[in-house]
């Protein structure tokens, strides 16, 4: 089974890089017209919500993990997903004990 080199990793990253520069001034131009002054936070946020969500899938919706995954703090990463709308459920560990 073949794997990835550090050569082909970084061709790759550099390949994903080229693309996202070449569509920001699209994009750039589009949050100028529809949100003038809000450019930089519509932006951010259009990569940011798939980011997390996808870091929540990686660790079975586990926040701490994700936060772990990105390297940001797990308060933050909560804030985060606060800010950008994002209905996170909160894990619940044992069930509770049935009281009689």
């Amino acid at each position: 089974m073949a794997t990835a080199t550090d050569g082909d990793t970084e061709r790759r990253l550099g390949a994903l890089a080229l693309v996202i520069a070449e569509a920001v001034p699209g994009l750039v131009d589009r949050l100028a017209v529809e949100r003038p002054g809000r450019i930089y936070r519509e932006a951010l946020a259009m990569v940011e919500r798939p980011l997390l969500l996808h870091a929540l899938r990686l660790t079975g919706g586990s926040q701490l993990q994700a936060a772990r995954l990105l390297g940001i703090n797990r308060n933050t990463f909560r804030k985060r997903c606060r800010e950008l709308g994002l209905d996170i459920p909160r894990r619940t560990g044992r069930p509770a004990a049935v009281r009689s």
